[in-house]
């Protein structure tokens, strides 16, 4: 029995050894750092070097703060964003944000088709082409769009279609039907895509934010490197960890999101 035992222990840790080495993971996170772009209104990123390799006996010793908005880099929207009853980032259930399965659908090709590309929006259309070449979105599952906006990260005037002086940001973003109807009859739990806000950059009234805080989703926004996990994680099944700093009351938080193919 004991020599069963032994070889039985060891062929699991060789087995779940060879799932970890072998398991690829994407990161979708941009680097916090002095060219990190924040929504307008958003305090901008500060790293304060309160003891930058200090001297002590037989070491140096170092500890910085840092200040930065809630809303900016690879980020999550608490559904309290725009709800007052809505989750804080701290109540959205673990459920909803480990190990969950993702898709991402790639609209870069419509997006370069327009005259005004940064009007572009995502609409009911672009899920059903979506669907018809891989099938039907998996419920509970959260939704990357690719527009290929991530291309102006970090050029700022670029990227918001803002320079200070104009009254509207100008982006690519999602259409409230398209939100609804994957919301409605896909049942997914967040989304998420590689602009600064799931709305419209012109909008005034941030339809599809509300609608989500309504509906107690999360999305996120500045998801980087979606290109590359598109062409790495080709025709593979998607999970998503999604790692936000847990915030207590948080509208918001700066968002660590890793995908691996299962």
């Amino acid at each position: 029995m004991q020599v069963v035992t032994v070889v039985w222990s060891f062929f699991l840790i060789v087995n779940v050894a060879s799932t970890v080495s072998t398991k690829k993971y994407f990161d979708l996170s941009y680097p916090f750092d002095k060219d990190t772009i924040y929504f307008p209104g958003q305090r901008q990123y500060e790293l304060l070097k309160d003891y930058d390799n200090v001297p002590k006996e037989g070491f140096t010793y170092s500890a910085y703060s840092f200040c930065m908005g809630e809303h900016g880099g690879t980020h999550l929207d608490a559904p309290v964003h725009f709800n007052a009853n809505g989750w804080t980032v701290d109540q959205i259930p673990l459920a909803n944000l480990v190990d969950v399965p993702a898709v991402v659908i790639d609209v870069e090709n419509y997006v370069n088709e327009l005259e005004e590309p940064q009007g572009f929006a995502f609409e009911v259309a672009h899920v059903e082409a979506y669907e018809k070449s891989h099938g039907i979105i998996p419920l509970g599952s959260v939704v990357l769009v690719h527009t290929g906006w991530s291309k102006f990260w970090p050029n700022k005037v670029e990227y918001l279609g803002w320079d200070n002086i104009t009254e509207t940001l100008n982006f690519p973003g999602l259409s409230e039907n398209a939100t609804k109807m994957l919301v409605e009859e896909r049942q997914i739990i967040g989304i998420g895509l590689d602009t600064s806000s799931v709305d419209l950059g012109s909008t005034k009234t941030f339809p599809v934010h509300v609608f989500l805080a309504q509906e107690q989703i999360f999305s996120l926004e500045n998801v980087a490197n979606l290109r590359t996990l598109i062409e790495g994680a080709n025709g593979c099944s998607l999970r998503l960890f999604i790692l936000p700093l847990n915030i207590v009351g948080g509208t918001g938080a700066p968002t660590r999101i890793l995908a691996y193919c299962q």
